[in-house]
């Protein structure tokens, strides 16, 4: 076992005063990781000052070792390419980069697990996409903590992180000790989302009269649901920890705005979203404006192709996974992307991730952003959550979590505005917001 896996693994569980301890330690010294954290913090100060064609060869490098490698390693990749002509000499110059066929989930799908990754020591499995029914596995190295932590740090910099800096987590972990669990080697508290709010609110207060809290940090959902809690439920609670704060990361899902905006409303300061994924093939951050997502290219390759409608789909190559690689890997993502001298600069996403859609009675597709934050409906003055099921093309049914101010299911209709729309709606009270097996909030429910 190597020796990042062995932190992770065994000093996660140290006691709150070693965890501070330990959080002073600086990243590019610490044991397993430190020497890729340097290198990689290093990397991306100089990416931001390399001219276009520097830029370009720093991609071309690490994307041609990687091809190189998986051709004479990974019997997918050699099969796969075979079949769609494809040559490791065909790859001269950074232009070339294009002639490399996409892949996609499906595509990989198709192929045994060992059949798409090499027995590289020091890794571990990992799986996405079981929310959607499509689960895809894979390995990663154990090494990615150092490059992924580079990243991450840079992000939260932004609104003036330290890793020596106290967090509370919101994530879909279903084995949280005793509604709030310390992790040492993160520095921070995991908290229970499943867990009663009286419970959490308990045992944070306990947290607060030693420690102080400077961020938050999850599912935007799940913060938005917290918020709403320490308003309504427990003002004590919310002024404590406004407290100290700092600021708030927003990861895993789409930042919908009505949720953002409440959560920097209820605690006062300001948050950061970016775009990543268990694949670990693209991330970008809001590296100036809000939901305009700029990708660090020192993380791996961000493409922008178009797909056979005319849209733009992301398309990500991690450099660093030789376990399991991803070359140019399509997210299936839908974006709005931003060129500069040939590079993606940065990029939008309409409304969250590919599928968040409904069909009308004509099957044409309507964007649930649009349909329900797009428009100014009464109903959320008397609602927490909003959920969309579609049933059938032309019909769908709106799920309601109420807050306390509820109003009768038979009024609901009255307070959606559905003009213009050829769905019919049906509307439904959950006591609960449906939640995703990783503890996500999403918008449009498959079931």
């Amino acid at each position: 076992m190597s020796v990042t896996l062995l932190i992770r693994n065994n000093f996660n569980r140290l006691p709150l005063n070693s965890g501070k301890i330990l959080a002073h330690i600086p990243f590019q010294y610490r044991p397993g990781i430190g020497r890729i954290y340097k290198n990689r913090r290093r990397e991306i100060a100089e990416f931001e000052d390399m001219s276009i064609s520097a830029k370009k060869s720093f991609i071309f490098r690490r994307i041609y070792k990687l091809v190189e490698f998986s051709f004479s390693n990974i019997s997918f990749y050699k099969e796969y390419y075979e079949k769609n002509g494809f040559q490791l000499s065909d790859l001269k110059s950074y232009e070339d980069l294009y002639k490399i066929p996409i892949i996609n989930k499906s595509i990989l799908q198709e192929y045994p697990l060992e059949k798409r990754t090499c027995l590289v020591p020091d890794k571990y499995l990992e799986n996405t996409g079981g929310s959607s029914g499509r689960p895809l596995s894979f390995f990663i190295q154990s090494n990615s903590m150092g490059h992924e932590w580079a990243h991450m740090h840079t992000i939260w910099a932004k609104l003036g992180y330290r890793p020596c800096n106290l967090k509370l987590t919101f994530g879909g972990r279903s084995d949280v000790e005793d509604f709030l669990q310390y992790d040492s080697v993160r520095h921070h508290f995991f908290v229970d989302i499943y867990a009663d709010f009286s419970l959490i609110a308990k045992k944070l207060k306990t947290v607060l009269k030693k420690n102080n809290i400077y961020f938050l940090h999850g599912y935007p959902s799940a913060i938005y649901e917290f918020a709403i809690n320490c308003e309504n439920l427990n003002s004590e609670l919310l002024e404590m920890l406004k407290k100290n704060l700092k600021g708030i990361f927003l990861g895993s899902e789409y930042p919908i705005p009505l949720y953002r905006n409440k959560i920097e409303e209820v605690f006062g300061v300001q948050s950061v979203s970016w775009y990543g994924h268990t694949e670990r093939a693209v991330l970008a951050y809001e590296k100036y404006e809000k939901f305009e997502y700029w990708p660090f290219q020192t993380y791996g390759f961000a493409e922008a192709v178009r797909d056979g409608n005319g849209k733009f789909n992301l398309i990500g190559t991690s450099y660093y996974n030789y376990a399991s690689p991803l070359i140019r890997y399509n997210t299936e993502d839908e974006i709005e992307p931003i060129f500069r001298d040939g590079l993606l600069r940065s990029f939008t996403i309409d409304g969250g991730r590919k599928g968040e859609f409904i069909l009308d009675h004509n099957r044409k597709q309507i964007s649930l952003t649009g349909l329900i934050f797009g428009r100014h409906h009464k109903i959320f003055n008397y609602c927490s959550f909003i959920q969309v099921r579609q049933e059938a093309p032309g019909k769908a049914t709106i799920l309601i979590t109420p807050n306390s101010s509820t109003s009768e299911v038979s009024a609901f209709r009255d307070l959606f505005d559905s003009k213009n729309v050829e769905i019919k709606f049906e509307f439904q009270e959950i006591s609960e917001p449906i939640r995703t097996q990783s503890g996500k909030v999403n918008l449009l429910i498959h079931t």
